[in-house]
């Protein structure tokens, strides 16, 4: 059980709380609670005010575009994990009500919000560069598919190594799918060990 410290009617202070049971909807919290220090049990409510925020949600090369109902003092950060309209999302932008782009900020100050879907799977673009030529490829991989530099990967009857793996933030030697933007490989002659991207392939 989670412990809160709640001013407690019977001790009339401050006091360490373990929470007993908890009911939550969009508009109200209410928990029953028991005080640590003089065993009362009460109930603690609290109602949230909500505000309408347009969140854009991309699918690979989709977007759609609708209004999410936060509680204004919720903070919300890039790359937090949220829940719009059941479907997992990360939050890849926030802009507030006089258009600027922050990292975090308390949802009454917010106008927008882009986020990627992260129930879908990841599309990754894969670049396969050679000395006498370039090719590329898509696959569909789950979001937290793990890909590393230097790691030999099959994809149909083609064998490469990873050289790069490009995100947002910058180039990384092993990264998550759902950060991944692209990655860019070399050709390498068949080998037994390597990791099979075949049927991931588009």
């Amino acid at each position: 059980m989670e412990d809160l410290y709640l001013e407690c009617p019977g001790c009339d202070e401050v006091t360490l709380h373990t929470v007993l049971k908890e009911k939550e909807s969009k508009k109200h919290l209410k928990i029953t609670v028991k005080c640590q220090e003089c065993g009362t049990v009460h109930d603690v409510e609290k109602n949230f005010k909500l505000k309408d925020i347009k969140i854009v949600i991309s699918r690979y090369d989709e977007s759609e575009q609708s209004v999410l109902q936060i509680a204004t003092d919720e903070i919300l950060k890039v790359e937090d994990v949220i829940l719009a309209f059941d479907e997992s999302v990360e939050i890849t932008a926030l802009e507030t009500e006089d258009s600027r782009r922050v990292s975090s900020s308390a949802a009454q100050d917010l106008k927008m919000i882009w986020a990627r879907s992260i129930d879908v799977p990841k599309k990754v673009g894969i670049s396969i560069n050679s000395r006498e030529s370039t090719y590329s490829f898509n696959i569909l991989v789950p979001q937290d598919y793990v890909f590393e530099e230097k790691k030999i990967y099959r994809a149909g009857r083609d064998f490469f190594r990873i050289k790069q793996i490009k995100t947002e933030k910058g180039n990384f030697s092993r990264e998550l799918a759902r950060k991944i933007k692209r990655i860019y490989g070399e050709p390498v002659k068949p080998l037994r060990d390597y990791t099979d991207l075949t049927d991931y392939m588009l």
